[in-house]
């Protein structure tokens, strides 16, 4: 097919192949139907079209997948078995290279445009209005003509439909969007971005791993402007001075930046780690197969009474993600603290205060997690959560605890003798004896599962600290649930062996010590509440918070009863 031919999706034979999902989209997109074609001529086969990916596809060790991202971006991910790489690559409307100039055209009618208006600086101070305003400017000074050509007037830029599409796109993607990362941003499946320096950039796709895309930067002056733009859009441009950036972008995703060769022999180098508007939900989570619902509602009691919980593992095993999940068995009624680097804990509670540490550049200005830990003891919370522990703000944090406040954070540490070793280490330096504070160790790594091409997050191991044992110079540990590799599946071996269980959660229940045993029967009839949730498709995070929050202060065995029903009407609610 000639790129000319005005040709409907409708009538082509190859899309009509592709499916009627796809023939919608490409009717509205011309420029996903040639691309399909060009592809077709030169490989002889026709990718799969999804409207949304689903968690079945993680087991494909090879795949040739094109999915909407939104109008007009759509990625093409594909692999074959001779390619250690999947490739990535975002299919938007191409400016041709011989009509690039007319960018800079548009800037210059929208400029003469907003002083004859005399519009005031301030629309465009925000984002959102700025963009809508540019828009309305847009539309007003591009207009499609009738010539192939581009005509320019005084006030108007006529140019052809099939231009039209392409200029508007790129005009706004370098305007308001990210340039060439705009596509990557707006993909809610990768959960990391990355440029090693001059070449391709790469990204972790939440389906299909790493992956290779098609989209670089060809040397050092290209890769160090956008860079530059991009930082001095969010107030943090690099220099000789600062030359590594931790930033956060409009989305709410993390930024590093480490600038110039100096330090990056490969040249400047980034990392962008994506922001997830919605949080996965624990009901997600049983569903993906990170956590089985008896280690779920394991963590829904031990939150219920006010464990302190350290969620480990090792970078980008989910850790947050995880933390964010519980959270939704905190009481809905109780008042929680959230302290962090850089805002990735969301709550759904009313009577959340959400706070963040501060540093200026010139170092005159800097509030420390310890600083913020010191203070909200002074808050009266029922619950702290403290994005990480890193440094001596651990300190402030074993002091929370001993004054009765309920903690929850993540650490790094792969396994519980390393989780020992850097707690009681430099720069933490915690006391042995102080460990019993701890109740709960949960750790959680990307594994690799029989059957599935990409690694998977798993909760491998959930212990229960009992204390410092100075006789053995050791720290005791219950492990009441393991991971099993070779099954995927959990085990739970707590049952007449969990002391928090036995000799905690059971008193601030009620029981005597000939009842005891009814803690795991209330164990029990949790985790099938959770189940019947996951079979009921509650799986959107703040329709978990409405059914946890229905029933949390209904006996287990009411809730149990009546979980169908409430599951229907908060799905009806939506």
């Amino acid at each position: 097919m000639e790129r000319e031919e005005k040709v409907s999706a409708l009538q082509c034979p190859l899309c009509i192949k592709m499916g009627e999902e796809f023939v919608k989209y490409a009717e509205r997109n011309p420029h996903l139907m040639y691309y399909v074609h060009d592809w077709y001529r030169r490989y002889r086969s026709l990718p799969k079209f999804f409207r949304s990916l689903s968690w079945e596809l993680c087991s494909l060790k090879r795949f040739n997948v094109i999915y909407p991202v939104g109008d007009p971006i759509f990625i093409h991910v594909y692999k074959s078995y001779r390619n250690p790489y999947g490739i990535y690559h975002p299919i938007e409307p191409e400016l041709p290279k011989e009509y690039r100039d007319l960018i800079s055209k548009v800037d210059e009618l929208i400029s003469i445009h907003i002083e004859r208006k005399k519009i005031p600086s301030e629309v465009f101070e925000d984002e959102k209005e700025r963009a809508k305003f540019l828009e309305g400017l847009f539309n007003e000074i591009v207009k499609i003509g009738t010539n192939d050509k581009p005509k320019v007037s005084r006030k108007r830029l006529y140019v052809s439909d099939k231009l039209y599409r392409a200029l508007k796109y790129t005009f706004f993607k370098e305007k308001i969007g990210l340039g060439v990362l705009e596509p990557f941003i707006r993909d809610p499946y990768l959960e990391d971005i990355s440029c090693d320096g001059v070449g391709n950039i790469f990204v972790y796709h939440k389906i299909f791993g790493a992956l290779m895309s098609t989209v670089r930067f060809d040397n050092d002056d290209e890769l160090n402007k956008y860079i530059m733009r991009l930082c001095e859009r969010i107030g943090k441009p690099p220099s000789v001075r600062n030359p590594i950036i931790d930033a956060t972008l409009p989305d709410g995703s993390r930024l590093n930046v480490v600038f110039g060769r100096d330090l990056s022999r490969k040249g400047t180098n980034f990392t962008i780690r994506k922001y997830a508007k919605v949080p996965l939900s624990i009901t997600q989570l049983i569903k993906f197969g990170t956590l089985d619902p008896l280690i779920a509602a394991y963590l829904w009691i031990m939150i219920q009474y006010k464990s302190n919980i350290f969620i480990c593992g090792e970078t980008a095993s989910g850790k947050t993600t995880t933390l964010n999940a519980i959270s939704v068995f905190i009481r809905p009624d109780a008042k929680v603290v959230s302290i962090e680097e850089v805002a990735e804990v969301q709550l759904p509670h009313q009577n959340w205060v959400s706070e963040v540490t501060k540093r200026s550049e010139d170092g005159s200005i800097n509030i420390e997690l310890y600083d913020l830990v010191k203070s909200a003891l002074r808050q009266r919370p029922d619950y702290i959560i403290v994005g990480e522990i890193r440094g001596k703000e651990g300190h402030a944090v074993f002091q929370a605890m001993q004054t009765g406040h309920a903690v929850m954070t993540t650490f790094h540490a792969g396994d519980i003798k390393k989780f020992i070793l850097r707690i009681t280490g430099n720069p933490i330096n915690i006391p042995e004896t102080y460990l019993d504070i701890i109740n709960v160790v949960v750790f959680q790594n990307m594994v690799f599962v029989p059957g599935m091409a990409t690694p998977k997050r798993r909760v491998t191991s959930i212990n229960e600290i009992l204390g410092y044992d100075p006789v053995e110079k050791s720290c005791n540990f219950i492990e009441v649930f393991h991971w099993e590799p070779t099954l995927d599946k959990h085990v739970f071996r707590g049952v007449g062996n969990s002391y928090l269980l036995e000799e905690r959660i059971s008193r601030f229940m009620g029981l005597s010590e000939d009842e005891v045993r009814e803690v795991y029967n209330e164990l029990e009839r949790r985790a099938l509440i959770l189940k019947k949730m996951v079979k009921n498709n509650i799986l959107d995070y703040y329709d978990v918070w409405k059914v946890i929050s229905t029933i949390y202060y209904m006996p287990s065995e009411e809730a149990l009863r009546k979980i169908d029903v409430i599951c229907s009407e908060v799905k009806q609610s939506v």
